[in-house]
């Protein structure tokens, strides 16, 4: 089946992608803008304004970008808000614990993930599991599963009111555009998700966000029915704004714990799982770790239509490294 490809774009996805880095300091580090974010936001409400965003957690702010990515035209952060208010207590809670990302509403039913975002022990209980099971890229924050709907809802509206509005690429939708009229929806995959392999019918419907503020890494929200692919802008030529150069390739290998991670791939593909036991690290620390080593080239990824990612080391990414070294040295 071929793979069908939209763009969806507006600054209610950046202002969510400028939260999840003001939520997580990992990410924070990872995000280009992340640091610019945190600080913007902190002048705009203090240290309370980063305690409410923090108890979101990223994944939270990230899971918020399936509210509105059914929205047609550009989304701005006004309509978000909009869409914010207007979505009940039980639903956005919901939403914000990930009740529509594949991984969750394959492991568990229906029932069960509203009886969380409700609050019931059992429940919350059996989210904790199927996210430990599976290995899962989607983390529930703790104070989503402890905090009534209503609270969740108010929290939400006022740290979306008091966050500042980010600096927005205007073109960047346009220039999606023009590059899937040009080439095929795989091409254009391959060039704004380098890394990426859907396994045979994990990938049918994909929505396109370009965003400077997920650069120089994606952002992917599998639901069961599309994929939500948030990535930095093409430039002007159509080619990856942010591409893997040597900088990049070095500051990825220049981690004792990224190194570990590429160790431990060499033998083989691994699951998030595994590399969690093999490593004796949480998956919190592992998956900014991993996003990097995506970014730089040296890792894919491998989503089947069932079950947890696979990683495994590309051998063209340090492939592309000799060449760049050697061309470095050429050069001098």
């Amino acid at each position: 089946m071929a793979v069908r490809v939209r763009v969806a774009s507006g600054s209610g996805f950046d202002l969510l992608m400028a939260a999840a880095a003001v939520a997580d300091p990992d990410w924070r580090t990872v995000f280009d803008a992340g640091q610019q974010s945190w600080e913007s936001a902190r002048r705009a409400g203090g240290s309370a304004l980063l305690r409410d965003a923090a108890r979101f957690g990223r994944f939270g702010w990230i899971n918020l970008a399936s509210l509105i990515v059914g929205e047609r035209g550009v989304v701005s952060s006004a309509r978000l808000r909009a869409l914010v208010e207007r979505t009940t207590p039980d639903e956005l809670h919901l939403l914000l614990i990930g009740g529509r990302r594949r991984e969750l509403a394959t492991a568990l039913d229906a029932a069960v993930l509203r009886d969380a975002a409700a609050g019931q022990t059992a429940a919350v209980r059996a989210v904790r599991a199927a996210v430990d099971a599976e290995g899962s890229l989607s983390q529930v924050a703790p104070w989503l599963l402890r905090t009534h709907s209503e609270e969740v809802h108010e929290a939400c509206r006022r740290v979306l009111d008091a966050l500042p509005e980010p600096p927005s690429d205007d073109d960047a939708a346009r220039r999606l555009r023009t590059a899937l009229r040009s080439a095929t929806a795989e091409n254009v995959l391959a060039v704004v998700a380098p890394g990426v392999r859907y396994g045979s019918d994990a990938l049918h419907q994909v929505v396109l966000v370009p965003t400077v503020h997920v650069a120089p890494v994606i952002v992917v929200i599998d639901e069961v029915r599309r994929s939500l692919i948030l990535h930095p802008p093409l430039g002007p030529d159509g080619e990856e704004s942010t591409h893997v150069d040597l900088g990049r390739l070095g500051k990825a290998m220049g981690d004792t714990t990224r190194m570990a991670i590429l160790a431990e791939l060499r033998p083989g593909p691994r699951r998030l799982a595994e590399l969690c036991t093999a490593l004796d690290s949480p998956r919190t620390t592992l998956l900014h770790h991993l996003a990097l080593l995506r970014a730089a080239g040296l890792i894919e990824i491998t989503v089947p239509a069932a079950g947890p990612n696979v990683y495994t080391v590309s051998s063209q990414g340090f492939e592309r490294l000799a060449v760049l070294a050697r061309d470095f040295l050429r050069s001098s």
